[in-house]
């Protein structure tokens, strides 16, 4: 009896209110979409991280010494210079440290970027930072900043995506700020943990040196800010409206550093952390930029110590 009238209840609710079916039925397939959705998502960033990681197993050379004189270019005098200056702060580094043989192997070892450009072409370059999960190649499209926002390393649309330099950067890691990007994950891959070099100044000191890599060389970065900053872009200053309207890049400058240092400081995040020297005009570096919440952006600011050629 109890069933039957618990039965002409619910009957009698829905013929009350019709439309109530329809929202209730509108719910049910959004909760159906979005556990499929977290399905497929967790799945194509689990085969992404799958592939980088298969990738870096075949893909790093332990002994850049070996790689075949061919493939290096002869230097002019002034590049000469250039290098032996590197080498020289490299040595004084070295002799200071207290852990030589960690920085030696990272140092002299590297990734086999003809294995990576195998699958993308537009892989410029390799970030790795030891003991996190950022350890990944670069990749810049030459036409649009973004491309490789939700591509991934073999071209697939979709999450992860890749990490991507500012196609307004030179491939070369040269410029005076040179922007990488990469998503905030929730499976702590790609540049999520750049929000732990924000968070956590343990974490930061234990991992505050940042190696990137070329086909012929190694740059040795080391932290000295991190910080959340707004959405606007940390060359702001270096686009100008053209003709139509469109803002265009114009080009780098030595002060960039000086600028965008300047910018994060007034920004006013209570949890940021500055090195008490700032960045200067003679120096260069890497922002590691990732999302934070709503329009605010994460960033690493990363100074160039010294570069290594092979």
């Amino acid at each position: 009896m109890k069933e039957k009238f618990k039965a002409s209840s619910i009957r009698d609710f829905f013929q009350k209110y019709p439309a109530m079916i329809g929202v209730i039925v509108v719910a049910l397939l959004i909760i159906i979409v979005y556990v499929v959705y977290q399905i497929r998502y967790n799945r194509q960033n689990e085969q992404q991280q799958e592939r980088y990681e298969e990738l870096n197993k075949t893909a790093w050379i332990t002994d850049m010494s070996k790689v075949t004189e061919t493939e290096q270019t002869t230097p002019e005098e002034l590049e000469k210079a250039y290098r032996e200056a590197n080498e020289e702060k490299m040595e004084q580094f070295l002799a200071s440290c207290t852990d030589r043989e960690t920085f030696e192997k990272y140092l002299n070892s590297g990734p086999d970027f003809e294995a990576y450009r195998a699958v993308n072409s537009d892989v410029v370059g390799y970030i790795l930072i030891p003991d996190t999960r950022i350890d990944y190649p670069v990749l810049r499209d030459v036409l649009q900043r973004d491309y490789y926002l939700k591509r991934n390393l073999d071209g697939s649309s979709g999450y992860p995506g890749s990490i991507f330099m500012e196609n307004i950067n030179s491939p070369d890691f040269d410029d005076p700020v040179t922007i990488l990007y990469g998503h905030n994950m929730k499976n702590h891959t790609m540049f999520a943990q750049v929000h732990d070099f924000h968070n956590n100044a343990q974490f930061r000191e234990a991992h505050k040196y940042i190696y990137t890599y070329e086909k012929d060389s190694v740059n040795l970065y080391e932290v000295v800010a991190c910080t959340s900053y707004s959405d606007v872009h940390l060359l702001a200053d270096n686009f100008v409206k053209d003709g139509s309207g469109e803002f265009v890049y114009t080009e780098s400058h030595a002060d960039d550093p000086v600028r965008m240092w300047d910018s994060l400081k007034d920004y006013g995040d209570g949890k940021a952390y500055f090195a008490e020297e700032p960045l200067t005009e003679e120096d260069k570096c890497i922002v590691l930029s990732t999302c934070g919440s709503g329009r605010v952006r994460v960033v690493v600011v990363a100074k160039l110590l010294f570069t290594h050629w092979h």
